[in-house]
């Protein structure tokens, strides 16, 4: 009898120690189960977020300043020969072509600080867009062969420095980047940003160096995203017979323009692709202590 009541006390021993054990292997799985929804909530928040944060700067709206370089008695950049098309004149050129391309967008809006052969003063050029309300300012150049890059064909773009308003800068920096890409599609080598500090020690009210170019200095300022693009050099023959010989090949640089800024304006997030661009920070006249660098950043495509 005692045997027995033994055995029976072993049994149940044996049963609740299993009972025990399949308790805690559910409770472990449900744990599992719960870690598993919370890692992937986490990570919707985290992709939710970076959606989120990349539209802060999207709007339904845009406002764009186009700025055509020179203009009046002021030619800009000359070519070899006298037949070769004058730099102010390419300028207007592509900023009328830009707005007929931007037209096609209901909600992009575009105005220009000259429509004919005028000069509007460096110190006129930025607060017309402040006039207007802009939310991008950009003036529209071509090159000329000088001492303070090392290069003598293809596009760059003039940004800010970040020494001021940082955040204004970051995105005029982004804005060059998107006109590097287009515009190399069409063929132009592209050379990357280029950043100039002042060379008299100007400084920006937070005791930083102030940005060379006036309308970058100026654009920075008004809390502008602004840069100069330099879209081809109006004294090398190839750039010339690629890119500027009539109008058009004016019209594809135009073009390619018209997709930076809507891209720009309207990218979305699901074509999120890094790319990494040269930078040239220029310190002084001669070009003999620049700073070269490359920096990533991430472009939307429209």
């Amino acid at each position: 009898m005692k045997k027995n009541v033994k055995k029976a006390l072993a049994l149940m021993l044996v049963l609740c120690a299993g009972v025990a054990g399949c308790g805690t292997k559910k409770q472990t799985a449900q744990e599992k189960t719960a870690s598993h929804k919370t890692t992937a909530k986490k990570a919707t928040t985290t992709t939710s977020s970076k959606k989120q944060e990349t539209r802060k700067l999207k709007k339904s709206n845009w406002i764009i300043e186009l700025d055509p370089g020179h203009g009046g008695n002021d030619s800009g950049a000359v070519g070899k020969t006298n037949d070769q098309p004058q730099e102010k004149d390419i300028n207007l050129k592509i900023a009328k072509y830009i707005k007929q391309e931007l037209s096609k967008n209901s909600n992009i809006k575009v105005y220009l600080t000259r429509t004919g052969d005028t000069k509007p003063e460096l110190s006129e050029r930025v607060p017309k867009a402040v006039q207007d309300k802009a939310d991008l300012f950009i003036s529209l150049h071509n090159n000329a062969n000088g001492e303070i890059v090392d290069y003598d064909h293809g596009c760059t773009v003039l940004v800010p420095t970040g020494n001021y308003k940082k955040e204004v800068s970051k995105q005029a920096q982004l804005l060059g980047c998107y006109f590097l890409k287009q515009l190399e599609q069409t063929g132009v080598e592209n050379q990357g940003l280029l950043m100039r500090t002042s060379e008299k020690n100007e400084k920006y009210p937070n005791g930083k160096l102030r940005d060379y170019y006036r309308i970058i200095h100026n654009s920075v300022e008004e809390g502008i995203p602004g840069v100069i693009v330099e879209h081809s050099f109006v004294d090398n023959d190839n750039d010339v017979e690629q890119f500027l010989k009539d109008d058009a090949k004016i019209k594809k640089l135009a073009q390619a323009d018209a997709k930076a800024i809507r891209d720009y304006c309207l990218g979305t997030v699901k074509q999120e692709k890094e790319e990494k661009q040269k930078v040239t920070l220029i310190t002084d006249s001669k070009g003999k202590n620049n700073k070269y660098s490359s920096k990533m950043f991430t472009l939307y495509e429209y």
